[in-house]
């Protein structure tokens, strides 16, 4: 009955976390979903080896494994991307169709550009510049320092600016 409240309670504080996370890294709803599920169970399995502070750094590291063996199996198939973090910026374009034209090719550009990122620098990036999570709660769910957190998202904001730089109006740096 406890083991089951604590589950619980860490899926309603965390299941969101999960998903947005598995979403960033899949690319589609119904694959976050099914990884989200899957992570779910994983959890309640190693509940007793779990502590209660180590449930969100394990439950972004497991997601993050589970995602990358995902990719790594339907590598070929499509882009393992979608941009929704650039969602806010539609409703504005959509007045203007040469604005909307310029905003998709934008899109399209930031997948090409995330998938060109190494694994270690995609997850970090994702993490903190889309999910919102501090240096501290990467560190942790990617086991890592947090001055390797740090070189990581530096590096990654580097690649995809170099990438990027012919599209000024939509970086805001």
């Amino acid at each position: 009955m406890l083991r089951e409240l604590k589950f619980k309670s860490h899926c309603r504080r965390h299941s969101d976390d999960v998903y947005r996370f598995a979403r960033s890294l899949l690319g589609n709803a119904s694959d976050a979903e099914d990884a989200t599920q899957e992570i779910l169970l994983k959890l309640w399995n190693n509940m007793s080896t779990i502590t209660r502070t180590d449930v969100r750094p394990w439950l972004l590291r497991t997601t993050r494994n589970h995602c990358i063996d995902q990719i790594r199996r339907r590598r070929g198939e499509q882009a393992p991307w979608q941009d929704e973090f650039m969602e806010t910026q539609e409703d504005e374009s959509v007045l203007d169709p040469r604005a909307a034209a310029d905003h998709a090719s934008f899109r399209k550009e930031i997948d090409v550009a995330l998938q060109g990122l190494s694994e270690n620098l995609r997850s970090v990036f994702i993490l903190h510049e889309i999910n919102g999570l501090r240096y501290r709660e990467v560190a942790d769910a990617l086991e890592m320092t947090i001055n390797s957190v740090k070189v990581y998202l530096s590096r990654a904001r580097a690649e995809l600016k170099q990438r990027l730089t012919h599209h000024e109006q939509w970086l805001k740096v």
